[in-house]
């Protein structure tokens, strides 16, 4: 997710917590930020993205869990998510759908780039 924000110049961070009305506590696992880190190695566009995300992420407090044997990045941050009772925040389409099976509750991006949450309940919000 924040990739795409990076690419389209939009604030996720103000975003989100306009979405959610309040103070947030953002987190990266530390398998995402070794995912992005390995992508920075790359010599593409894609790299530069992920540069500016690591960047991003700084403003994030790392979670330390790793993936469990055989566990892809993306099972993981659905899985620690869940444990965590928090909110997984992406772009990824895959991950997406994997959080919405295990009914963990999802902010992405729309088409207008305009960030939608789903599976909070309104009180929450």
């Amino acid at each position: 997710m924040l990739m795409i924000m990076i690419e389209r110049r939009v604030d996720i961070f103000g975003q989100i917590e306009d979405l959610l009305q309040g103070r947030i506590e953002f987190i990266v696992p530390k398998a995402v930020s070794m995912e992005l880190s390995k992508i920075s190695q790359e010599k593409s566009q894609r790299a530069r993205y992920a540069r500016l995300a690591m960047k991003l992420a700084e403003k994030c407090k790392p979670w330390q869990s790793q993936p469990r044997a055989e566990e892809s990045i993306d099972d993981h941050l659905v899985r620690v998510t869940g444990e965590m009772r928090g909110i997984v925040a992406t772009g990824d389409t895959g991950i997406l759908r994997k959080a919405r099976n295990a009914n963990i509750p999802v902010i992405y991006v729309k088409r207008d780039l305009r960030l939608a949450v789903e599976g909070i309940e309104p009180a929450y919000r």
